[in-house]
């Protein structure tokens, strides 16, 4: 075997990842009979590895932008997952346990101390600023709604920034405190709104998103500088871009991070 041959055969693929170190890992909602568990499982930024091909490092991920971070699991394939936030040598992931989940079984069994493999992927998007931004995020989808609309306030480019979240009860939801300092922070400016399919509560929506929820919820001085985002499975984003167009707001037009 020629010796390029060799190098050939020896490399790692890109999409190996590296081993990542579990730091911590806090419940956000217990299970019950009533309702799945969720995590947030905190890992130790790699130091001093490399990475090839698509992937990058994990310092690198633009949570504004939607990139994600692959999540090798053994014997299946990497999963991609959101990062619910970022410092200097640690990362987040919040997820739900699904029952028989191969990749969230995985997860929940993995150890404080244990490695698995993980890297960083760019979703390939560009931003398109607006003075209105809207996100939609269905359940646990607001693992990447609320970061990105945090970004969205942080940037400042917007004048008014609102969250609609579509869960089945208020105990499903979680990131009260956060949500909460949020508002307090920019009070004139970020919007936070509840809306419950299997809950009837004072100060939230009840029902399902449709476009007449959406026409209600999002309400632009100007509709030329409006940007939408919506967080959730492909078929709800699919839908949900549907309600848009049915409103009036074409994608990708008026999508605040449309693919490239």
């Amino acid at each position: 075997m020629s010796t390029v041959a060799a190098v050939f055969a020896t490399e790692v693929p890109w999409y190996t990842g590296v081993p990542t170190k579990l730091l911590n890992k806090t419940t956000l909602i217990a299970a019950s009979t009533d309702h799945l568990p969720v995590y947030t499982l905190t890992f130790e930024i790699p130091k001093n590895a490399t990475f090839t091909g698509r992937a990058k490092p994990h310092s690198e991920v633009r949570i504004d932008m939607g990139d994600v971070v692959k999540m090798v699991i053994p014997n299946y394939k990497p999963k991609s997952y959101s990062m619910s936030a970022l410092r200097d040598d640690e990362f987040d992931i919040t997820l739900k346990v699904y029952p028989n989940g191969r990749a969230s079984g995985f997860l929940d069994r993995l150890q404080i101390g244990e490695e698995m493999n993980t890297f960083g992927i760019s979703a390939n998007r560009s931003r398109q600023k607006g003075e209105y931004v809207g996100i939609v995020a269905y359940g646990v989808g607001i693992t990447e709604g609320l970061p990105i609309a945090k970004a969205e306030l942080e940037k400042g480019d917007a004048k008014r920034v609102v969250l609609l979240w579509a869960s089945r009860t208020f105990d499903d939801t979680f990131w009260n405190e956060d949500i909460a300092s949020l508002m307090k922070q920019y009070p004139n400016t970020f919007k936070m709104v509840h809306i419950l399919s299997r809950e009837k509560r004072d100060g939230c929506l009840h029902g399902r998103v449709n476009p007449e929820v959406l026409q209600h919820v999002f309400q632009p001085t100007d509709s030329e500088d409006a940007r939408f985002l919506s967080v959730g499975t492909k078929e709800m984003m699919r839908m949900t871009d549907e309600y848009f167009a049915s409103n009036s707001f074409h994608m990708p037009k008026h999508h605040l991070i449309p693919k490239m």
